[in-house]
């Protein structure tokens, strides 16, 4: 019994061992300020993108409301014209 309590005692050594070399160093100020600059800009780019697809659709939308509704003032000015 005695044998089988030192075997994982040592075992628990042994695997605490490994996660501590395993284990990240903390970051310097440096880095930390790096890593969430980095993070900033590519959220504030995911931001911008998705606010300029939403921008080109209203636009293409707007547009595409004003050729139909100059079409349709071509359209009443020819009938108009013709039936004189």
């Amino acid at each position: 019994m005695k044998r089988i309590y030192s075997l994982l005692l040592g075992g628990c050594f042994v695997s605490m061992a490994m996660v501590s070399c395993q284990s990240q160093k903390p970051m310097d100020d440096a880095t930390m300020m790096a890593k969430s600059d980095s993070v900033a800009r590519s959220k504030m780019q995911m931001v911008a993108d998705s606010m300029m697809k939403d921008c080109e659709s209203n636009k293409a939308m707007w547009v595409q409301v004003k050729a139909d509704s100059m079409y349709n003032a071509a359209v009443a000015a020819m009938q108009m014209t013709t039936q004189k």
